[in-house]
């Protein structure tokens, strides 16, 4: 069922009398034969009439629409473009599955004209990963090198994560309510008489922690293999998670065992403050060679397979305490019960698929049974690290360098968290510079002197962090992220521009006639469809896309086949409302690249923020002197 026939069905569901066909193809954007093409389709799905038809209109049948409805959602059938591209890749890739054209069609309630047609778009949507979408004897294939299919996977993978995989709401869902307002309850007043900070996303990855253990103690099923005891905190630190057990004891009723109270000092150390590359001897002694090693060997497999990257440590340390603990209840064939289970697999197909191939291998590597439950334990873990991955996408990577003289390091590391959570992404905490060479990361805060380094930015700091610092290092983040924005026109000019749709020399000084000769363009060369122009116009009339003189129109939905910018230079100039603007950036956007429109648009109109440009834009004459002044700019800023 198309999400258009789904929209009609409630529409309908909502009327007290039959809708004339005209009404029903204005209310869904749609041509009246289009109408009485999806009502003929409807119908052809139930063994009942859904929809009747009269000389007054169409009305609906309420007993059989509701079925169809749910049943609908129970086969989590792909709606539209975008979902079946992603449904036909996960397929092939991920699921080594065997696609034939015409079963797909049938299955997925589409004509194989419609199916063709998303394979050619597909071509064009995933251009930039270097693959091509082929029918070979009624077969779909992907063609392309391996590399460049694991980062196609790894893109869908980050696409199909939501902003928040697990909040407060989702765990009042899935685990007893009052127990998760209540352990909220007792981490917040806790915190509260601390100096330690705690983010949004490390509050729920240690409430997920915390529900899981109270939920296996209360089941009876508490830690007893470990030989030893070593809490490895510092000492206020120490106190402070001991008296959150106290109160975790108290509060849920339960007497907690040496080994499960150092699990808790573990991931409370995981999750608050926690100093990335702090030495982990002491916390691979607890959890065991054997386990690290096994984890090790599996997170490699992942990365080869899928294309993604869980090997760091906030995703390496928690998950090695838990699958500790489930090394520990397999021992005792004792196994935990998920109520996420079904919502996991349901709503997040791919990262439960993750979890059952690393259950599969952890299974064989460790000689040990992993239950569905417990592999769902898993894809929480998985789902957490990906969303945190997710975030800091955006996030500057950062080191910081300073001496761990009276907790020095310890004590800026919270003050940047504080401060500059939501900017930077800080991988590291270090003492030495040489221990800093190995690392991948864009600004350097220090507290030490040394050498510059083109390859990142240096911001000195005191080791008493002064107002005036914290200016400085707002000023430089500012500029980092700018500087960030402009390299992704960098890194994707040749997927973004196109010399099919560069003109140095515009004739048509009259604006709306402009934008249709520059979308017709971008329609002959296949980027977007007929309906671009109106979308464009539409966004331009409700508020003009002119700065200084420059404007860049672009459609109010984000539906190009393939994002592309269409650039127009005008000698002469052309009146753009109340402006009159010397260069046009027509914006075409795929919905693939919505996240990275926002940072396409602000790095287009710095480039061009300087009056004195414009004498420039005048001498460019062909694409590939275009190229080359995109290039300089970003190059001398």
């Amino acid at each position: 069922m198309k999400e258009k026939q789904e929209q009609l069905i409630h529409f309908l569901l909502h009327q007290d009398q039959a809708i004339p066909s005209r009404t029903l193809a204005k209310e869904l954007n749609v041509s009246i034969r289009t109408i009485k093409n999806y009502i003929a389709e409807l119908n052809q799905l139930s063994k009942e009439p859904v929809i009747f038809s009269s000389n007054l209109g169409y009305s609906i049948n309420h007993k059989t629409a509701p079925q169809l409805l749910t049943t609908n959602e129970t086969l989590n059938i792909p709606q539209n473009y975008k979902d079946r591209a992603f449904f036909i890749i996960k397929k092939i890739l991920i699921n080594n599955e065997t696609l034939d054209v015409f079963d797909l069609a049938e299955e997925l309630f589409v004509s194989y004209s419609t199916l063709k047609a998303d394979i050619s778009r597909m071509n064009k949507t995933f251009a930039k990963y270097q693959v091509k979408f082929v029918i070979k004897q009624d077969q779909i294939h992907i063609l392309g090198e391996e590399k460049e299919k694991r980062r196609l996977i790894s893109y869908i993978i980050f696409e199909e994560m939501p902003n928040h995989f697990v909040n407060q709401e989702i765990l009042e869902e899935n685990f007893d309510a009052d127990d998760v307002v209540l352990l909220s309850g007792i981490i917040r007043n806790i915190m509260n008489e601390s100096n330690y900070y705690l983010n949004d996303f490390s509050f729920i990855n240690l409430m997920l922690h915390l529900l899981i253990l109270i939920e296996s103690v209360r089941n009876g099923k508490s830690l007893i293999t470990r030989d030893w005891f070593s809490s490895w905190l510092r000492e206020d630190k120490a106190l402070l998670v001991t008296k959150l057990i106290k109160e975790i004891e108290k509060q849920f009723q339960l007497s907690l065992n040496d080994w499960e109270k150092e699990e808790i000092h573990m991931i409370f150390q995981a999750n608050v403050n926690y100093i990335p590359s702090e030495n982990r001897k002491d916390f691979e002694q607890v959890v065991g060679d054997n386990l690290l090693a096994a984890v090790e060997q599996v997170l490699v497999s992942v990365h080869q397979t899928f294309g993604i990257n869980l090997n760091s440590e906030t995703f390496t340390v928690p998950f090695s305490l838990h699958l500790s603990s489930l090394f520990s209840r397999a021992k005792q064939a004792s196994f935990l019960k998920n109520p996420m289970l079904d919502s996991l697999k349901k709503d997040f197909p791919i990262v439960y698929d993750i979890a059952i191939f690393m259950s599969l291998q952890l299974s064989e590597l460790l000689e040990i049974p992993i239950t569905e439950d417990e592999s769902a334990y898993i894809a929480l873990h998985i789902g957490a690290e990906l969303e945190g991955q997710k975030r800091n996408f955006s996030k500057i990577k950062t080191v910081i360098l300073c001496p761990k003289y009276m907790n020095l390091d310890e004590k800026i590391y919270q003050q940047m968290l504080r401060l500059f959570g939501n900017d930077l992404n800080i991988i590291g905490v270090f003492s030495k510079f040489s221990e800093t060479e190995t690392k991948d990361f864009e600004l350097l805060i220090t507290t030490l002197p040394v050498p510059r380094n083109s390859k990142y930015t240096v911001v000195n700091v005191s080791p008493l962090f002064t107002e005036e610092q914290r200016f400085t290092l707002i000023s430089e983040i500012a500029t980092m992220r700018l500087n960030h924005k402009k390299q992704i026109l960098i890194h994707n000019f040749d997927d973004y521009f196109n010399e099919a749709c560069f003109s140095s020399d515009l004739l048509n000084t009259q604006r709306d006639n402009l934008i249709k000769e520059m979308c017709e363009t971008l329609q002959i060369e296949g980027f977007v469809n007929t309906e671009f122009y109106q979308h464009v116009l539409e966004r331009e009339h409700a508020s003009s896309t002119a700065f200084e003189s420059i404007a860049i129109p672009h459609s109010v939905y984000m539906d190009a086949k393939k994002t592309t910018i269409s650039v127009g230079i005008s000698n002469q100039g052309i009146y753009w409302g109340n402006r009159k603007v010397y260069i046009v950036l027509l914006a075409a956007i795929n919905d693939l690249d919505r996240q990275r429109f926002t940072d396409i648009y602000e790095a287009l109109i710095s480039l061009f923020d300087y009056p004195e440009i414009y004498n420039e834009l005048r001498t460019i004459k062909t694409f590939e002197d275009f190229r080359k002044f995109i290039h300089g700019k970003i190059q001398i800023n």
